[in-house]
This record gives C-alpha cells, sequence and structure tokens, in this order.
C-alpha cells in the first residue's frame, strides 16, 4: 500500500461530495412535494382487498428481507474479526489495519445514524397510513407533528440502509485496490436498491425513505474517508 495516495481535489469534492448532494436533495425535494411516493407504493396495495399482498411475501420478507438482514450482520461480523487479525504487528493482514478500521466504522455509522432517525422522527410506513388502510396520517419530514402522536419508527429506511451501508467497500477499496473500487460502489448501490424496493413493495417505506438512506450512508463513508486518510491523501 502507497503511503500517499495522490486525488485530484476538485475532481474528488466534486464527483463525491457536490453532484451526489445536488442530486440528492433535488430527487428528495421531488419526492417530499409531489405525489411521486404515493404513486409508487399505490402499484402494490390492494385497494380491493385493503391488503399489501407483498407484505408476507417468501421472497420480499423471507428472503430479501430477514434474509437480508442475517447477511448484513454476517458480513458486519466478518469484517470486525477480519480487523481483529489485522491488530498484531506480524499479522500479513497489519499492513491493511487502516482501512479495515475506516471500513468498520463506516460500515456501522451509517445503519446507526439510520437507527437514531428512525427512533425521532413521526413518519409512518405506508401501511400504517390511512390512505392505505391504517390509522395514521401522513406526515411529511418538516411537517409539524401533534403532540400525542407516537414516533413513527418509519424513516429513514432501515434495511435499504443495511445494503447502502456496503458502499463504504468502495472508499476502502479506493485506497486498498482502486481498480477494483467501481465493482462495490454499483453493487452497494444495487443491493441497497434490491433491498429498497422489496420493502417497497411490502408496504414498509415510501422511495423517499430509502433515498436518505442512501444519502446517510454516503456522507458517513465519504466523511470517516476525509478523517482517517486526511495524512495518506495528497491533493494534487
Amino acid at each position: 500500500m502507497p503511503h500517499q495516495i495522490q486525488i485530484d481535489f476538485e475532481r474528488f469534492i466534486k464527483t463525491h461530495f457536490a453532484i451526489p448532494l445536488t442530486l440528492f436533495l433535488v430527487a428528495f425535494i421531488g419526492l417530499e412535494f409531489t405525489p411521486l411516493d404515493f404513486q409508487i407504493s399505490e402499484n402494490f396495495y390492494n385497494t380491493d382487498l385493503h391488503q399489501w399482498p407483498f407484505k408476507d411475501n417468501w421472497l420480499t420478507e423471507t428472503v430479501l428481507h430477514k434474509g437480508g438482514q442475517a447477511f448484513s450482520k454476517i458480513m458486519g461480523v466478518i469484517v470486525l474479526l477480519v480487523l481483529l487479525f489485522s491488530l498484531p504487528a506480524k499479522s500479513y493482514l497489519h499492513r491493511y489495519r487502516k482501512p479495515l478500521v475506516f471500513l468498520f466504522i463506516a460500515s456501522i455509522t451509517g445503519p446507526i445514524i439510520v437507527a437514531i432517525l428512525k427512533n425521532n422522527t413521526h413518519i409512518y410506513c405506508p401501511w400504517d397510513l390511512k390512505l392505505f388502510g391504517g390509522t395514521q396520517p401522513y406526515i411529511r419530514l418538516f411537517d409539524y407533528a401533534p403532540v400525542y402522536l407516537k414516533v413513527g419508527r418509519c424513516f429513514p429506511a432501515g434495511h435499504a440502509g443495511g445494503g447502502y451501508t456496503f458502499i463504504s467497500l468502495y472508499f476502502f477499496l479506493m485506497i486498498v485496490k482502486p481498480q477494483y473500487k467501481h465493482y462495490w460502489l454499483y453493487s452497494g448501490l444495487l443491493l441497497g436498491l434490491i433491498y429498497g424496493i422489496a420493502q417497497q413493495m411490502r408496504g414498509a417505506h415510501f422511495l423517499s425513505h430509502d433515498l436518505f438512506s442512501l444519502a446517510v450512508c454516503w456522507l458517513a463513508s465519504l466523511t470517516w474517508f476525509l478523517v482517517i486518510f486526511r495524512k495518506s491523501l495528497q491533493w494534487i
């Protein structure tokens, strides 16, 4: 591993912060203030039966939801074990210790932030809303929430965040094996997208919930990358 990684500062900030943040804000505002969230979810709700046909479906619930949760936990344990094996100075993996520290911290930060937000926002799942046969009102992110309402525990999307957190491997490989970094960028985006669509089909989340989780995981990884590797990056 080289001691210094040369990175074009202007290009890096543009492609990893300015453009992603702009796209996120435009997309999120569009979803918040248009009926698109509802129009997407309506495709998965049976108005005649007043139910979500895919809520307890074997593929969406057992494989993609429960199986996806198990997969994310297993991968987290593997990363932690590899990190522990890299700590001894005589270990072959010792030279990757710092990148592995980054990978572990970045991987858990996004989901932790998502979990904290879920426990403090009054945004409900589609299946909870009166519009879809539930009992709760529809409240947007910056709407006033009456004090008597319980916390929605549905925003951002935790399961999609569990997929998008694999984006941290993109930044990890930017240091370790730059030629392979985009493979894990696309893999993380695809996994989060699959998890997110599965939950939308079940009525558990709107698209905007998944998009917000993507932004959290991306910014968490980017922030830790700049903090942990600040001395290893040579800006040009």
